[in-house]
């Protein structure tokens, strides 16, 4: 499981998603964007009884404005 607390600030989420798609596609090239959110949204819904996001497209866009702003 996820250090909790990364899951936390959209920043933390973003970066455990992308690790945990990492580390999956190493042993499943097939694993989905979308079912790596479905699971670190789940480890967080368990902890705090809601979802972090509502949505893979809400955090997609999410996902996207993070991004942006690092662009200088």
């Amino acid at each position: 499981m996820i250090w909790i607390h990364r899951l936390v600030t959209d920043r933390g989420f973003i970066e455990a998603f992308w690790s945990r798609l990492k580390e999956k596609r190493e042993k499943d090239p097939s694993v989905s964007q979308e079912a790596v959110f479905e699971e670190l949204n789940e480890e967080y819904r368990e902890v705090f009884g809601e979802d972090r996001f509502p949505s893979f497209d809400a955090f997609r866009k999410c996902r996207e404005r993070n991004y942006s702003k690092q662009v200088p």
